[in-house]
């Protein structure tokens, strides 16, 4: 069972982190399966809107941690919880039907990645909050637009032109027809387990439309690499 703490969340230091304050000490906390956009603007209205969940939530402040740990800023990661008025509210859960951040998994840390994609899915046709403006967006495969958002927290959709393996057993799906400057995910033979338990065979996605999300990073042309099947949608 994941541990459990109650207390009160204090001041936001980035729009998926706060102070939770408890009988035992004070914690820094970091919402799993959730990003945020790097869009300083859209980062503080993020914050704004978490800041005001946090003070509705009070001294009630409920968060079920992972169980991965402390991430490498020394962060709890959960998922926040409180009550209102006998209903169950889910802090991530509230900010991406808002519109507010995006769903994010980790290998690690997707317990409820489906259901969050599902209300991030619905935020985006309603164009609720940051999809309304822009500031959170679907992006094409093009390798120039997307050059221009390295290092950063995306979501990419396309169709993959071909696929392939290298000797050391990695995937890679290219998404134009020159590798070595053409937007291309790929997954480490260590993940691919998770994806065959998953159902789904990335050499067979050649042809399909899909929906992919991670951090985005130079590699030849821009790259994701994955490491959860819920990381990759098939459209069609």
């Amino acid at each position: 069972m994941s541990p459990t703490r109650t207390g009160e969340g204090l001041a936001t230091y980035s729009p998926v982190s706060f102070h939770l304050q408890t009988i035992e000490g004070s914690f820094e906390i970091r919402l799993a399966e959730v990003e945020a956009p790097n869009d300083e603007a859209a980062r503080r209205r993020t914050r704004a809107a978490l800041a005001a969940l946090l003070e509705e939530a009070g001294a009630n402040l409920e968060l079920i941690e992972t169980g991965t740990g402390e991430d490498r800023y020394g962060r709890h990661v959960g998922h926040a919880e409180f009550d209102r008025d006998g209903e169950r509210v889910w802090i991530q859960g509230e900010l991406v039907s808002a519109g507010w951040l995006m769903a994010a998994g980790r290998a690690d840390s997707r317990a409820r990645i489906g259901r969050l994609l599902e209300l991030e899915e619905r935020a985006r046709a309603m164009r609720s909050g940051l999809w309304a403006s822009g500031e959170l967006v679907v992006r094409d495969p093009d390798p120039n637009g997307l050059a221009q958002h390295l290092d950063s927290y995306q979501i990419v959709r396309g169709r993959v032109i071909d696929t392939g393996a290298a000797r050391n057993g990695r995937v890679y799906l290219n998404f134009g027809l020159d590798w070595r400057t053409d937007f291309t995910v790929s997954i480490s033979p260590a993940h691919l387990e998770r994806f065959q338990e998953a159902g789904l065979d990335p050499m067979a996605l050649a042809g399909h439309e899909v929906r992919v999300r991670g951090w985005l990073y130079r590699e030849n042309g821009p790259m994701i690499a994955l490491d959860h099947p819920e990381a990759i949608e098939q459209l069609d």
